[in-house]
């Protein structure tokens, strides 16, 4: 089992969420944070999807592709953004903490940053 890693900051704690407890931790993050409005860039340059409301985070099994999915919007109006391949979830909290923003990498090295609004 690889190690937990742990950075801090004045402020934050960021910490590894290890890849057995992706499933269990998303369905808790969703459940904990639906509708709270978010915004995810990539590689910290390019907006996907600026201050919408979460409306969920799903990881797929082996059996599904192993795919996380990003759902945002309200009612009817639902938008889906796929990472394929994800290698590594961090996720940040505050000194409270709160959620405050989650960090995907893919297998393509590129950095996908879900920040709460």
């Amino acid at each position: 089992m690889a190690p937990l890693i742990i950075k801090f900051n004045k402020m934050s704690i960021t910490k590894q969420i290890r890849p057995e407890n992706w499933i269990e931790r998303v369905s808790f993050f969703t459940d904990d944070n639906r509708g709270r409005l978010v915004s995810l860039t990539v590689c910290n340059s390019e907006t996907l999807i600026e201050e919408i409301p979460l409306m969920g985070i799903n990881y797929s099994s082996q059996f599904k592709g192993y795919d996380m999915v990003i759902s945002v919007g309200v009612d009817c109006m639902k938008l889906n953004h796929i990472i394929n391949a994800p290698l590594e979830l961090w996720e940040t909290q505050n000194e409270s903490g709160d959620v405050t923003s989650m960090e995907i990498i893919d297998y393509y090295n590129n950095e996908y940053i879900l920040t709460f609004c």
